[in-house]
């Protein structure tokens, strides 16, 4: 979460930057202290930092964010054995499976957050005041999208390599950009694009949205509500990630409740 939010902040204001070291004098003590665990199960990776991988330059402890936490999953499969104890891959593979879980979860809430916010706009966002609020709370859930998104590439790629293929493969699925999408959203048109940069000039806000990295899951395409498509309904197919989600996580009334709280 912190690599993408630092990602989006092009020129950080003070208060971000305090903000952003709070969260990273955070982060290095969980590192340091997760360093600490790790040794007990990973008796022999020390030694084989040192003389299996080549010379590379340290991160700096000021940018925690980057410092590789080397899991059983990161080592090749005829090392694990020698660097870790008995039963380490095992761990890391049901929690690997849980944060994928999760990042699922967080995912459709986010997307779920997103559809309903662009219907609440639609019907009571007026003025420069709104309309800018409502920017700020778009941009907050755009990043809560990209961090659930590489959370659960991550967590996947992991599991591949510690389970090889499998029929868990079946309920976690390759995560595309294309298929990071709400349960009635579709691209917006390039009309529709016209008309939210009309609705920009109005306010009195830039014309085009922010500049989007081109990675892996930067690009995701502008999305807005289809007023025509029920959930479960339409002519597209449902994306796989909303095959196993709850009544709760697409409960609307709470989502409308929570814009009409940010928008306030």
């Amino acid at each position: 979460m912190l690599l993408v939010d630092l990602k989006a902040l092009d020129k950080p204001t003070v208060g971000q930057q305090v903000s952003i070291q709070q969260r990273r004098t955070n982060l290095l003590k969980r590192v340091i202290k997760f360093s600490a665990i790790r040794k007990k199960y990973m008796p022999r990776l020390d030694r084989y930092i040192a003389e299996m991988l080549p010379p590379h330059k340290e991160v700096s402890m000021s940018m925690p964010e980057l410092i590789p936490l080397c899991l059983p999953s990161s080592l090749p499969e005829n090392k694990c054995s020698w660097v870790c104890i008995a039963g380490v891959q095992e761990i890391e593979d049901r929690l690997r499976f849980a944060q994928a879980s999760e990042a699922l979860n967080k995912l459709r809430c986010q997307l779920m957050k997103r559809t309903y916010a662009s219907k609440y706009k639609v019907q009571n966002v007026s003025g420069q005041h709104h309309y800018t609020r409502f920017r700020t709370l778009q941009q907050h859930t755009e990043s809560k999208i990209k961090s659930a998104c590489r959370q659960y590439t991550t967590a996947r790629s992991a599991i591949l390599v510690l389970q090889g293929p499998g029929m868990w493969e079946q309920k976690l699925q390759v995560l595309r950009p294309q298929d990071v999408w709400g349960l009635s959203e579709k691209a917006l048109t390039e009309e529709e694009q016209q008309e939210d940069r009309q609705t920009r000039a109005m306010a009195g806000l830039s014309l085009d949205p922010p500049t989007r990295q081109k990675d892996d899951f930067e690009a995701l395409p502008e999305m807005t509500p289809n007023t025509k498509l029920g959930i479960g309904e339409g002519h597209r197919t449902l994306s796989w990630i909303w095959y196993t989600t709850s009544s709760k996580e697409v409960d609307e009334n709470r989502f409308t409740e929570a814009c009409e709280y940010m928008l306030q």
